[in-house]
């Protein structure tokens, strides 16, 4: 049998290590947990690859897709009119790193664009800021880095794969100096250069070059990582 738990959000979820094996028997008892459910206001069920087969019987009694990762599709049914459906993750999240080393700037030129950038990337699921920003710089360039700042986040309603894009632009200090390039699928050329010639050049774009100049010009504008006593654990919180 289904088991069901409730939420503080008057919704009920279906605990998916209790669906049986037989798709007529998970319907039958889908029915009956909207009919007892009648009177919350979502219903939530996240469903296994493994079970896939299982999407259509709840499409056709009017769930929703909610949200998705690669093993799993969380599924809601509105069980009253307008319910306050939660927003589900809707933008990518990518770190760049401003790292200036004897006055020279690091950055990086892919395979896709013309013109140097900054060295990042995506933050992986499950990674830290710091991780990410540690883990980008070293597979683009070799360099090993000390995370030591945010310096500006932007956010780009129409950025890539068509998904809303948090930017953090970081600054960090260089713990090792000689250009070793593993991400060679991607990267062309990294190197260190001055930072007047990234910011003369015509071939990169304004914004990378705001930030760079901001991280000149305003030093002490930073914001740093701060011990907080969080809810939640492996919390960042930078001010």
């Amino acid at each position: 049998m289904i088991r069901t738990t409730e939420n503080k959000y008057n919704g009920v979820i279906i605990d998916n290590t209790t669906l049986p094996e037989n798709t007529d028997e998970f319907r039958d008892q889908v029915l009956r947990i909207i009919e007892v459910a009648s009177d919350k206001e979502l219903l939530w069920i996240k469903i296994p690859i493994e079970k896939s087969d299982y999407i259509p019987i709840l499409t056709r009694l009017d769930f929703e897709f909610h949200h998705c990762d690669e093993r799993n599709l969380m599924l809601i049914k509105k069980l009253q009119q307008a319910p306050i459906v939660p927003t589900s993750k809707n933008f990518i999240v990518g770190v760049g790193a401003i790292v200036i080393h004897q006055e020279k700037l690091l950055v990086v030129k892919d395979k896709f664009y013309a013109g140097y950038k900054l060295p990042g990337g995506h933050i992986d699921k499950g990674e830290s800021i710091k991780a990410a920003l540690k883990r980008e710089v070293f597979e683009e360039t070799g360099i090993a880095i000390e995370f030591e700042s945010i310096l500006n986040i932007g956010h780009f309603k129409h950025g890539q794969f068509d998904e809303s894009n948090l930017y953090l632009v970081c600054t960090a200090k260089a713990q090792s100096e000689e250009i070793s390039i593993r991400d060679s699928a991607e990267i062309a050329e990294a190197r260190w250069i001055n930072p007047t010639d990234f910011l003369n050049s015509d071939q990169v774009n304004s914004y990378n070059k705001s930030v760079v100049q901001a991280a000149l010009n305003n030093k002490e504008l930073k914001l740093k990582e701060q011990k907080v006593k969080l809810r939640v654990s492996d919390g960042e919180v930078f001010f």
